[in-house]
């Protein structure tokens, strides 16, 4: 991680105007200050596959999204944010959140927010695009304004793996940068809030829907996966699966198919898998048939790999 902010090479008087500034670059936000008092911070930024990441370490202050701050932002991600030392409450969704060392929440940024520390505290920010909560059906009603306990089940194995994130000394934009910002997303997906598991509050089908989607994430390369084998690994029927997965708008054929296609396009793409063939990267990706990728990768994307990859050469 690169630091953007370290205040102990600035003049006390400008601290906290500086904290100010840097913790834009998270989101747009505000942060105040009850009474005028000595302040240190320090945010070191990361980039993880499509996840922008953040390692915030600052002292007495509030943090706030406000609706001024949420219309002047293009784009409205969402945010899970591990939290590691200090007292903390938040408010989101008219929920009041006490944070707790080890747990994560998700917020969303075209929502209001407000974040309370009262004195040192240190957090670990991902910035997730919205399209990767949607395309695994993760609403914010589902799961924001949530406390996740980052000690047990797969909500431990995502914090863990979070920690690991805050010690890589560079970027991970490659292939298994977007790979292990995916799989903390999948295991979140599966996790437990302290509120219980979300079939108790009336989301089975849309859990059931997220279950169907960990699954097949983590079993993408395999070209035999079919969907009586997810339906199996889901422990329902295959029409019950139609039924459930058909809510989404799309059939389960043509989500495995539409993410493989994503998975060989970023691939083409990726500056770190020039020495590969398109061959190779069409079956790491789950297809067999290296005519059949070119085909629908072509009707995807309006142009062949080949081209693809001849685009991103000089970038």
């Amino acid at each position: 991680m690169h630091t953007i902010l370290d205040t102990e090479t600035i003049d006390p008087g400008f601290r906290f105007s500086a904290f100010q500034q840097a913790v834009c670059q998270i989101a747009s936000l505000g942060a105040s200050r009850a009474r005028e008092s000595s302040f240190n911070a320090r945010i070191q930024r990361s980039k993880v596959g499509f996840c922008e990441c953040s390692l915030v370490e600052y002292e007495t202050a509030t943090i706030e999204r406000r609706l001024e701050d949420i219309a002047s932002e293009k784009s409205h991600d969402y945010l899970l944010a591990l939290h590691f030392d200090g007292n903390v409450r938040m408010r989101h969704l008219d929920h009041e959140i006490q944070l707790q060392r080890g747990a994560f929440v998700i917020v969303d940024s075209a929502l209001p927010y407000r974040i309370e520390a009262e004195g040192s505290t240190r957090r670990f920010v991902m910035r997730y695009p919205r399209s990767e909560f949607m395309r695994r059906g993760l609403s914010t009603h589902a799961v924001c304004g949530r406390l996740y306990n980052g000690e047990r089940g797969t909500g431990g194995i995502a914090s863990r793996l979070m920690r690991v994130l805050t010690s890589e000394s560079v970027d991970l934009v490659s292939e298994a940068g977007h790979s292990l910002a995916a799989s903390v997303l999948d295991l979140i997906a599966e996790a437990e809030s302290e509120d219980g598991p979300l079939t108790q509050i009336g989301l089975s089908h849309d859990h059931i829907v997220r279950r169907i989607r960990t699954i097949v994430l983590t079993h993408l390369l395999d070209p035999d996966l079919s969907v009586a084998r997810v339906a199996a690994l889901s422990g329902i029927s295959v029409r019950y699966l139609h039924q459930v997965f058909g809510a989404t708008g799309t059939t389960l054929h043509k989500w495995i198919e539409s993410e493989r296609l994503e998975r060989a396009w970023r691939a083409l793409r990726s500056q770190h898998q020039r020495e590969r063939s398109i061959q190779e990267i069409a079956l790491d990706c789950g297809f067999s048939d290296p005519a059949h990728f070119s085909r629908r990768f072509t009707k995807k994307y309006g142009m062949p790999p080949r081209q693809v990859r001849a685009g991103s050469e000089g970038h």
